[in-house]
């Protein structure tokens, strides 16, 4: 007997969205697979999306809620998740673009693999325009796995960077049971705008992952974005690092993997040192210097201190300063 296709909830978190607002929605009412609800959040957006937001919930029958204040992202993203009904839940962020087929082929993965918890996607980058910037793809490191395990999951992510990115957040879908087993995202402050990455992370400690490896959405860098990525673009120490700290242990004693992630957590931590030296945070560097464990920048740690000491910035290139801005976060 062929088995009645699940219910999926499509969760749409949106604070001043209008521009992009309605290719997010119109790729959700493109999807091959039909099953499916949609909610949609506003975050006390000024801008019209709200308006836009009713009219799709007016002609296609999406739930919309309106939050009278603006309770942040992560409360957002909570918040929907706390309305969605679907055995299966995708939190798609209101500026991407979703291929027709990405929400049938993560129900599918999910279906064929039932230990697996979240399953994520690759992608493709866009610009403000909608026109197309570079490809998402896997760390040729990383194997092309039906599962992938804790240990190959923290592996992975410290091989993401320069268009080589494991977990791709705004496409991953969960299965509903995981929130009701580990709960939903942790907006303590402890992980700052990693905290999706946590909640991504906490769930692969218990349960198998996904990856499907090819492009199913588009996602979009423009100016003032308050996406994760754009958040971890800025002067202070990257926030993945935080959750990566925190779950070094359940990666298991694979020394090989300590190392590795040791080396990866220098590296992070003398960028960002060098960073925040070209943005004229002096004292900040040094303390991040001190973060460094080990030799192997022993020699640059030390010239880089002693420029931070004497208030000497580092700039690469005289003419262009090392790019330092600290983005508005959205919400």
């Amino acid at each position: 007997m062929t088995r009645e296709a699940p219910l999926v909830s499509i969760c749409v978190p949106s604070y001043n969205s209008a521009r992009y607002l309605r290719y997010t929605l119109d790729s959700i009412v493109c999807q091959s697979y039909r099953n499916i609800e949609v909610i949609i959040s506003d975050n006390a957006s000024t801008d019209g999306s709200v308006a836009i937001a009713k009219e799709y919930a007016e002609r296609h029958g999406f739930r919309l809620i309106v939050n009278e204040k603006n309770i942040g992202a992560g409360n957002n993203w909570n918040l929907l998740i706390g309305q969605a009904r679907g055995e299966f839940l995708a939190i798609y962020h209101s500026d991407d673009v979703y291929g027709p087929e990405i929400v049938e082929q993560s129900v599918a993965a999910l279906l064929r693999e039932p230990r697996a918890g979240l399953v994520g996607t690759l992608a493709t980058v866009i610009d403000e325009n909608g026109d197309e910037v570079s490809p998402i793809l896997l760390h040729p490191e990383v194997p092309e796995l039906p599962c992938y395990g804790f240990p190959e999951v923290f592996r992975a992510v410290l091989r993401d960077g320069a268009g080589r990115i494991f977990l791709v957040t705004p496409s991953i879908m969960v299965r509903r049971s995981c929130y009701q087993e580990l709960g939903i995202l942790d907006n303590s402050g402890r992980f700052r705008s990693a905290a999706d990455y946590e909640m991504w992370f906490r769930i692969a400690a218990r349960h198998p992952v996904i990856v499907i490896p090819r492009p199913l959405m588009r996602y979009r860098v423009h100016q003032g974005q308050g996406s994760e990525q754009e958040l971890r673009r800025n002067v202070a120490l990257p926030d993945i690092v935080s959750v990566l700290d925190a779950y070094l242990d359940a990666a298991g004693d694979d020394a090989a993997l300590r190392a590795e992630y040791r080396r990866y957590r220098n590296r992070v931590c003398f960028k960002t040192a060098l960073k925040q030296n070209c943005c004229g945070e002096f004292r900040r560097s040094l303390d991040t210097i001190g973060l460094i464990d080990g030799t192997s920048y022993a020699v640059a740690g030390a010239a880089l201190g002693f420029a931070n000491r004497l208030h000497l910035n580092l700039r690469i290139w005289p003419a262009r300063p090392w790019p330092c801005r600290v983005p508005r976060g959205r919400n």
